[in-house]
């Protein structure tokens, strides 16, 4: 694929594509992408994409050899984070249920 050849993508921070979704009439195309790493290799991340979004746009046309190939947006997928935060929600209550588990005293 195109963003392979996307010079920097690949540097600080795993990109991840984790969707997309075309509108009705096909011509938006919108990406969904996180980024494992600082907030910073997330704007690193962001910048290379916007300007490589026509570039990955010409790569899909000549390889689809599509009449009409839908402008591409690429946007920031909070989904990971959301999870990762839940998680660490669930591991800081299950800690504090076992602590409460270990010293039960008289249940009345």
């Amino acid at each position: 694929m195109q963003l392979r050849n996307v010079h920097g993508i690949n540097a600080n921070g795993i990109l991840t594509l984790t969707g997309a979704s075309l509108t009705k009439d096909g011509k938006v195309l919108s990406v969904f992408y996180s980024v494992l790493g600082s907030a910073e290799d997330r704007q690193r991340k962001e910048r290379i994409l916007l300007a490589n979004a026509r570039d990955i746009r010409t790569a899909l046309f000549k390889r689809l050899c599509l009449k009409n190939v839908p402008e591409i947006v690429f946007k920031f997928d909070e989904t990971p984070e959301k999870a990762s935060q839940l998680e660490n929600i669930f591991k800081k209550i299950r800690s504090e249920h076992d602590k409460t588990d270990e010293n039960p005293g008289p249940r009345d």
